[in-house]
């Protein structure tokens, strides 16, 4: 199969490759196990990475984390994933910091141990939220 001619194929935009994607992992709860409002923060993760890189999908799934700064326990949660696929271009200086401040915000509001980013497969955890 030809990679090259799939876009003619297919009948899709031309113009360059969205071939980067940057997956964001959206609470349920705080760190402390509370409900907080799962479809607000999805809601805003998927406006937020919308307006920066041209749009996102949401999948809601089971998660699970281990807090090693509380001895190690395991947390268990309903999450959602945000994704965006985009061009290589798109994640620049500028979008990073504003996802940046976006991900720190929640992260503090909500109360967490640590807010995962992926970007192009490599995992970012963020536990302080100074941004």
């Amino acid at each position: 199969m030809s990679k090259a001619n799939t876009g003619d194929w297919l009948g899709s935009m031309p113009g360059e490759r969205r071939d980067l994607v940057v997956t964001l992992f959206v609470p349920s709860q705080t760190r402390d196990g509370d409900h907080i409002d799962h479809d607000f923060w999805r809601t805003q993760a998927l406006t937020v990475m919308t307006s920066l890189f041209g749009g996102a999908t949401a999948v809601e799934c089971q998660g699970a984390w281990r807090d090693d700064e509380r001895g190690g326990g395991i947390k268990l949660e309903r999450n959602s994933t945000v994704q965006s696929y985009m061009a290589k271009t798109s994640w620049n200086n500028a979008t990073a910091t504003e996802l940046a401040k976006f991900l720190h915000y929640m992260g503090r509001e909500s109360n967490q141990g640590e807010i995962g980013l992926v970007v192009d497969g490599v995992y970012f955890p963020i536990r302080e939220f100074k941004k």
